[in-house]
């Protein structure tokens, strides 16, 4: 009953120049519901790709991007310069979100824009990345891993990409004179989605640098071997 009053909540107020700003005090906002609700459809289906990556390690010619020497993430500086530069995003995103309930409009403006910045860095770095492991001979359909790598890596880059639309318009809603109040539920949404991206980007980082091995550990453990 509790998840159906928050479908069925109408806390938000209108303002004198005609726009939508949230009550805080009328419970959850539309917002966050959608956004926990897309943060649950994309978990489900990374998690359903997760469970067919690890079946199909177990076959033969799934070779893993890790483990020997000459495999190109045996070590992997490239994916660890990404993760730092997703790292800092997050933190921008969460500056941003500090300055809302500070009331400070300079620090909303710069921890979205560098949060921004910051991601299309990333997915900047990831096509990088992609062309790396091309130039090097793993393409796309030359083993499963590197299938797996470019799917997984390429949908989140995808949905991160959907983040910067998402704060690109909180940008231009401030600059067209809304107030922090009027945005605070937009960046409060964004913030959360980075910090969402951050953490499954860092599964999709362990998962791809692991050695045959732990693929083969982690299949049994997950009833897959």
């Amino acid at each position: 009953m509790k998840g159906f009053s928050a479908l069925t909540e109408k806390p938000w107020l209108a303002m004198p120049d005609g726009s939508i700003a949230y009550d805080a005090s009328g419970g959850t906002p539309p917002a966050q519901i959608a956004l926990r609700f897309l943060l649950m459809v994309i978990s489900i289906a990374f998690v359903l790709i997760f469970v067919t990556f690890l079946t199909r390690s177990q076959y033969p010619d799934f070779q893993a991007l890790a483990g020997e020497p000459w495999l190109p993430f045996n070590q992997s500086p490239r994916l660890w310069a990404t993760t730092a530069v997703l790292v800092a995003a997050s933190a921008a995103m969460h500056w941003a979100w500090h300055s809302v309930k500070s009331q400070k409009p300079d620090g909303v403006m710069l921890g979205i824009s560098v949060g921004g910045f910051l991601a299309l860095v990333f997915i900047m770095a990831q096509w990088t990345t992609w062309i790396y492991l091309a130039n090097l001979g793993y393409g796309v359909s030359d083993n499963p891993a590197n299938s797996y790598f470019y799917l997984f890596t390429g949908l989140h880059a995808l949905h991160l990409f959907g983040g910067v639309l998402a704060v690109v318009r909180v940008f231009i809603r401030i600059g067209q004179g809304c107030s922090i109040d009027q945005v605070a539920v937009a960046v409060k949404a964004c913030t959360t989605y980075w910090h969402y991206l951050l953490a499954l980007w860092l599964v999709l980082f362990f998962l791809l640098t692991r050695t045959p091995e732990a693929y083969a550990l982690l299949a049994a453990a997950c009833g897959l071997g």
